[in-house]
């Protein structure tokens, strides 16, 4: 037994000493350049590539064996040679170790690859260049081995060298200086992945092993560059070919054209899983956090993002899901939910649910550097929603929404479009107080006279949407598809006090219209429809209105703070007509026509009667007159008006009071809060001023008033005796009367209610007006 043992000892030695040999033999005496084309012509077979190796091949002998290629290229079956190559490197290198090889084990000291150069295009049909060589190794795995032993870790007792199963360990693993362009013609994408690098210690598939990798990123488009930098443990069965990289960290920074200065984005896992023959690849335990840096937001602030969840892709299945989403910015907001896509590659389809529990949106904003200017330093203190979600690729549906804005909850659906902006939908709410959102008066004011200062927003706004900047609110309303449907029990807005709201917004294509606006209007009702045509710069809105019963008072006291202005009930339409975008104002540039009525109404704090009733007995020596109340009622108000360009004009305005008549024209000029009306007054000897008997002669006069002054300020001391008209009124009927009996009284009179020294003026041409 000895014997044999010895004998079998010397034959290994006898063995070793012949493999060395041979070894030997082959790297010093034969030339590796010489297998070139027998290379070629097994990765043509392999793989369906056309090898290139213009470069020299080397390789070196003991303790390692290595190999060297330089100057390498591989292109794909029957492409152009003025392409460039879909593979090629500057560089590679492998270094086995020798000894490990005659016990049957492969042990890869390194593997270095340098200069990587691969190029992918996705051609306009989206059909991708390397689908070539994924079919035909796909093909190569389907064929059936010559020969199969099942593998087992550790030592193998075969009958054979040739049946000994190979134990790969890599001790190192380089890729530097490595670059990926990728082309998608069919989406115009134009991405490039340079200085890409890689390096790997220990690889086995026995256990796991550390991996760093990293690169750098450029796309033309859409504009965007960066850096992506990955730390992890990798483990991988190559028999399953299943991958996973446990802890994973990845780091990022990018910097996009349709963002502000530079992104920073960091990934955690527990762990990544990706099965390359089922192509399911598996995200577990993933944490993400994000720092923005965004246009909309102050100088200096940024807007942290962090999120947690689960998610799966299923390429085989065309499918994907994220599942335990939680996302979160700073403590303020937070957000949950999931969801499912599937038809990925064909018919995309998704759904799932998101909720955010109501938070103070008021304060996370404040955090940002952006409280907003709300009239009520409370509103959005209390902001939340839940939602069922469904869509495809072009469109996103809420169902079952219901959202929390402070006081008032909406419920209702909505439809949003993903590829183009859309909105369909309806929604109901309880009564919504829009004063508490919108700024205060002032600052409202403050805004308006800011936006003045640009003659043409919307131009602009189109210059910076080719530029990459965000587009302007009209710029997104001009590609609107609209079909909204909103009922509110109740809506403030501006102090005006609406009920039982419908409002119906419809268009597309520039074109908006508001199909719908009925309400219950302070006793009365509102109706109203118009359109707003975007197509054209500056933006023009047309509106006509249709109010019905309204009561005066209540509505003035509400939007404009005056409870002394008029009362009555108002029944009015008209068609208006304004711009946004140009020159001015919507205000300034406000053209239409109207016309109205008031009924059963009254000028407050303005006692016209009293003063005709102690104008005229003084004028007829009856005393002082009566005294009647501090309103003026009218039996009817009405007229038509003309606005051009934020100028309201009238010349048939018809008042009807107690004891006199009035025809009023002129105008009042809406920016500057300014007017200027003459009426004239035509006094009757009816009973209606009590106690203030009329002359016929007095009743052949028709008084001039004159009243101007701001919007401002009180109707009592907008108006005045126009003292000129009138002295030329009664001197003409003077002269025409040719009488002389109440000369010196009219006289004091006049000088009492015109100013000291005008009667005397008339003393010669008003004999015997009033006899």
């Amino acid at each position: 037994m000895k014997a044999l043992f010895r004998i079998v000892l010397a034959a290994i030695g006898v063995l070793g000493l012949l493999a060395v040999a041979v070894v030997i033999y082959a790297t010093t005496f034969l030339d590796p350049n010489d297998l070139k084309p027998r290379l070629a012509d097994a990765v043509r077979e392999r793989t369906g590539l056309e090898l290139s190796l213009d470069g020299p091949l080397s390789w070196s002998f003991y303790p390692r064996i290595g190999l060297t290629v330089e100057d390498a290229s591989a292109r794909l079956p029957g492409q152009a040679e003025d392409a460039p190559p879909f593979a090629a490197f500057e560089r590679a290198e492998a270094r086995i170790r020798f000894a490990p090889l005659l016990a049957g084990n492969i042990e890869v000291d390194g593997f270095t690859l340098d200069g990587l150069r691969l190029n992918l295009v996705r051609n306009e049909a989206g059909r991708a260049n390397w689908e070539v060589l994924a079919n035909t190794l796909s093909d190569q795995r389907g064929r059936p081995p010559a020969e199969s032993a099942p593998r087992a870790g550790g030592p193998q007792q075969v009958a054979s060298a040739g049946d000994r199963p190979l134990v790969m360990n890599i001790a190192s693993v380089n890729i530097s200086d490595g670059q990926v362009h990728y082309i998608d013609r069919q989406s115009g994408r134009d991405v490039t992945l340079s200085d890409f690098g890689l390096d790997a210690t220990n690889v086995t598939a026995d256990a796991p092993f550390p991996v760093e990798a990293g690169f750098s990123l450029e796309s033309l488009t859409p504009r965007m560059n960066g850096r992506v930098d990955l730390v992890s443990q990798a483990a991988f069965d190559p028999d399953a070919e299943q991958w996973s990289l446990r802890n994973l960290r990845l780091k990022s920074t990018l910097q996009a054209a349709a963002l502000e200065g530079e992104q920073s984005v960091e990934l955690n896992a527990d762990a990544f899983l990706f099965d390359t023959d089922r192509r399911v690849y598996r995200l577990k335990g993933a944490a993400l956090n994000a720092t923005l840096q965004l246009a909309s937001l102050p100088e200096g602030q940024t807007l942290p993002l962090a999120a947690t969840f689960n998610a799966d892709l299923d390429l085989a299945e065309g499918s994907a899901g994220v599942s335990d989403l939680r996302l979160s910015s700073t403590e303020q907001l937070t957000m949950s939910g999931g969801a499912r896509i599937a038809g990925i590659g064909s018919e995309l389809s998704w759904q799932g649910e998101l909720t955010m529990p109501p938070a103070n949106l008021r304060s996370w904003l404040g955090q940002l550097g952006m409280t907003p200017t709300t009239a009520d330093s409370n509103a959005l203190t209390a902001v939340g929603f839940s939602t069922r979600l469904s869509g495809d690729d072009q469109r996103g549906r809420l169902q079952g929404l219901s959202v929390r804005l402070d006081d008032t909850d909406f419920n209702g659906e909505l439809t949003l479009g993903l590829d183009t902006p859309l909105l369909h939908g309806e929604l109901s709410g309880g009564a919504l107080d829009l004063d508490r959102y919108l700024p205060a008066a002032d600052e409202a004011s403050q805004n308006a006279d800011a936006a003045d200062t640009d003659n043409s927003a919307a131009g602009a706004a189109a210059d910076a949407e080719d530029e990459g900047a965000a587009p302007s609110p009209l710029a997104l309303l001009s590609r609107l598809d609209l079909d909204l449907l909103l009922r509110l029990d109740g809506l403030s807005v501006r102090g005006a006090r609406l009920t039982q709201l419908t409002l119906q917004g419809q268009g597309s294509d520039g074109l908006l219209r508001l199909a719908q606006l009925d309400a219950e209007l302070y006793g009365g009702r509102l109706d109203a429809s118009g359109k707003l045509d975007l197509r054209e710069v500056p933006a023009s809105l047309q509106l006509s209105p249709q109010l019905e019963g309204v009561a005066l008072q209540p509505l003035l006291t509400d939007t404009l703070g005056r409870d002394d202005l008029l009362r009555g009930s108002l029944s009015a339409g008209g068609e208006f007509s304004t711009s946004f975008g140009g020159a001015g104002t919507p205000l300034a540039q406000l053209d239409g026509s109207a016309r109205f009525n008031v009924t059963d109404g009254a000028l407050v704090g303005f006692n016209l009667p009293g003063v005709l009733c102690s104008a005229v007995a003084t004028l007829e020596g009856n005393g002082s007159g009566s005294e009647p109340g501090s309103d003026t009622p009218f039996e009817r108000l009405s007229g038509s008006l003309t606005i051009d360009s934020g100028v309201v004009s009238s010349d048939d305005i018809d008042i009807a009071i107690p004891g006199a008549e009035a025809r009023a024209s002129g105008d009042i000029d809406l920016t500057a809060r300014q007017l200027a009306l003459q009426l004239g007054l035509q006094l009757n000897n009816s009973a209606a001023l009590d106690g203030c008997p009329i002359s016929d002669a007095l009743t052949a006069i028709i008084l001039p008033l004159r009243c101007e002054g701001s919007l401002d300020g009180t109707p009592a001391d907008w108006c005045r005796l126009d003292t000129a008209v009138l002295r030329d009124r009664l001197q003409s009927a003077a002269v025409e009367r040719g009488g002389e009996a109440l000369q010196e009284r009219l006289e004091g009179a006049l000088d009492e209610h015109l100013g000291e020294g005008q009667g005397h003026n008339l003393r010669e041409t008003i004999k015997g007006l009033f006899q």
